[in-house]
């Protein structure tokens, strides 16, 4: 019996024996089989399964009987914790059973994930003598607090495991990046690391759980990061060229600036110049991007940028010289003498960002990365520079090197393209669905609303009216999606006021837990933005109901989907953003039907998806499901389920 048979059968043995019978999908089987004879043979598989397919187990189960040791990395944290969770568990405890052999797994996340014990160490030393942490001068001092409390008893200092979301300046005091970390050999809390054991961790097991930002990471430094492994499963594959291009990137802020200084001060003493040159400069930076605006940076048009950059070259090379005199002591025990090393780390590369910042704004244009100023959190600027392309990257770091399986429910029909993979020649497959979309689902499109494009005030305030009475008529059970921040809070204010339901939101608590309330609670309704459009898993009855605000075209500070836009001039909107638009709609329609009982509406906001010229691209992106713009016809369509 060959590989792809013995996955099959276990397949099978698998799904008859979960609680209820499971359910068995011929795209599941489909796609196990292609899976187990990549793993088999070797090459490439791009492979788009419907939503409900099952994928997940479609790869696990191959890639854990394999014996090659496998990488998986997915786009969202959600699917890393439902992996490691429940998928993993049930996929190692089956081969226990049925082989009597061992089978394990570890999920592993970007090192500012996790609590530093370094810098635990640093902030409970200076409260026991009555000093002030400067590198947390900025945080929420109840918040540090209750971090410092929690890593007392976690096992995992994984910032996921906390009972509620840090501000970002807390947990900056608590972590540091892998740019900042001292390293292991440096480091006096090595053997409790949670970043290191962690890593240590998915390095020893067959299979390990990462996302795409951190295999991304991996790639650049040569393998270090994860380990040696044989195959990778890029899950949400639609996200690659995004997510990795990001990954490849880099931003400059003040905060960056700031970090450096107020390090530099505990190492060369409060009076020295170098320091505050280096913190002014900083604060140069933040005004010079204020002035700028949120925007693309263009060649020729950011003169004080490029001057501000110059400055600051000198000036922190200036200052890293001035701590590389103090680096003979080796004592790692020794505080200053980590700080001096921490110091030179994350001074180096902040001077090597800057650098390449300089060299991206410097002369003709440069083709061949996108520049621009990101406000964070809507008052924080960013500069941030991603490469356009990174197809003969992946070609040199990844394909050449390693057999790989992409998967999704919606695989771009260019993928293959763009992420260098046409050399390879790889296997390409499109199991569907096995859900009957035109009896389960219905699509509404309010097509009666304004048009979000001509009259946006009007538009959100038909909109919450629309989701009141939508919300009302499937007793809660609603995911919302939102395209942007300003919506979704606007929304939330007036549903709270009106509506008895539980009103949940993104913000509220880290996102395991939110999704974990949002089940139990079978009235909640949950709002969300982007971050919640794919990759959660959420069947049954507590969803029947799917909102999708306004179509999720890709928003003007865009800046890398814009720049591929204008690369595929005159026809970039129509072969770049439309279908970017069209796979994101598909996404968020896919969180409604998770199993094959389950039924509900998915709701679109935006009368363009009756009324564009563009409609055809969109409907052809989603499944079949049966279509109205008659919102009485949805209502009844969810009341009827309300009541079964």
């Amino acid at each position: 019996m060959g590989f792809a048979e013995e996955v099959e059968n276990a397949l099978d043995t698998m799904v008859q024996s979960m609680s209820g019978g499971g359910e068995e999908r011929s795209g599941q089987r489909t796609m196990a089989r292609a899976v187990a004879e990549t793993f088999a043979t070797g090459g490439h598989l791009v492979i788009q399964a419907g939503t409900g397919t099952g994928k997940t187990l479609a790869y696990l189960l191959p890639a854990a009987m394999s014996g090659k040791r496998t990488v998986v990395a997915t786009f969202t944290k959600a699917l890393q914790d439902q992996m490691v969770e429940t998928d993993l568990p049930m996929v190692r405890d089956y081969i226990r059973g049925a082989t009597g052999k061992e089978f394990s797994f570890a999920e592993v996340k970007g090192w500012s994930n996790y609590l530093c014990r370094e810098r635990l160490d640093e902030i409970q030393t200076a409260r026991s003598q009555g000093q002030f942490d400067g590198m947390a001068e900025h945080a929420p001092n109840d918040q540090v607090d209750r971090i410092l409390a929690w890593s007392s008893t976690t096992a995992t200092g994984d910032k996921a495991d906390l009972d509620f979301v840090p501000d970002r300046s807390a947990w900056s005091a608590v972590s540091v990046s892998s740019d900042e970390c001292l390293g292991i050999s440096h480091c006096p809390f090595a053997p409790s690391c949670f970043p290191s054991m962690a890593r240590k961790q998915a390095a020893d097991a067959d299979v390990s759980v990462a996302n795409h930002a951190l295999y991304a990471l991996d790639l650049r430094a040569g393998g270090h990061v994860l380990g040696a492994h044989d195959v990778v499963v890029l899950d949400e594959a639609h996200q690659v060229e995004e997510s990795f291009t990001s990954a490849f990137g880099f931003e400059l802020t003040g905060g960056r600036f700031r970090w450096l200084a107020n390090l530099s001060r505990r190492v060369l003493g409060d009076d020295d110049d170098r320091v505050d040159r280096v913190l002014k400069l900083g604060d140069r930076l933040v005004g010079d991007m204020e002035e700028h605006g949120a925007a693309r940076v263009h060649t020729g048009e950011a003169a004080h940028l490029t001057e501000t950059l110059a400055l600051a070259e000198g000036r922190i090379e200036a200052l890293l010289a001035a701590v590389a005199g103090g680096t003979g002591d080796d004592d790692l025990a020794n505080e200053l003498a980590r700080r001096r090393r921490r110091l030179l780390k994350a001074g180096r590369s902040l001077l090597d960002h800057v650098q390449s910042a300089r060299r991206h704004l410097a002369g003709p244009s440069d083709l061949a990365w996108v520049g621009w100023i990101d406000f964070q959190d809507g008052h924080r600027p960013s500069l941030k520079f991603e490469p356009v392309a990174i197809g003969e990257e992946l070609q040199e770091a990844l394909w050449t090197k390693r057999s790989a399986v992409l998967a999704s429910a919606t695989i771009p029909t260019n993928v293959v393209e763009r992420l260098g993979l046409a050399g390879s020649d790889p296997r390409e497959e499109d199991v569907g669905s096995s859900f009957d979309y035109e009896n389960q689902t219905l699509l509404y499109c309010a097509r009666h609303l304004a048009d979000p494009g001509l009259d946006r005030d009007t538009w959100m305030a038909e909109v919450h009216e629309e989701l009141e009475s939508l919300i009302l008529a499937a007793g809660g059970r609603t995911l919302a999606l939102f395209t942007s921040f300003a919506a979704l809070r606007s929304a939330r204010e007036y549903l709270r006021e009106n509506l008895d339901f539980p009103v949940l939101d993104q913000w509220q608590m880290p996102e395991k837990r939110l999704l974990d309330e949002f089940t139990a609670k079978e009235e909640a309704c949950l709002l969300a933005t982007r971050r919640l459009w794919q990759g959660i898993d959420v069947p049954g009855p507590t969803l029947s109901l799917v909102v999708i605000d306004r179509l999720p075209f890709p928003s003007p500070n865009e800046h890398l989907v814009k720049a591929w836009s204008e690369l595929a001039d005159p026809m970039g909107w129509w072969e770049v953003e439309l279908p970017i638009a069209a796979i994101r709609l598909a996404q968020g329609a896919g969180r409604l039907i998770r199993k094959a009982d389950d039924s509900g509406v998915v709701a679109v906001l935006d009368p363009r998806l009756a009324n564009g010229s563009y409609k055809p691209q969109f409907l052809s992106a989603l499944p079949p499901m049966a279509r109205t713009t008659d919102r009485e016809e949805a209502e009844r369509f969810l009341r009827r389920l309300r009541n079964d």
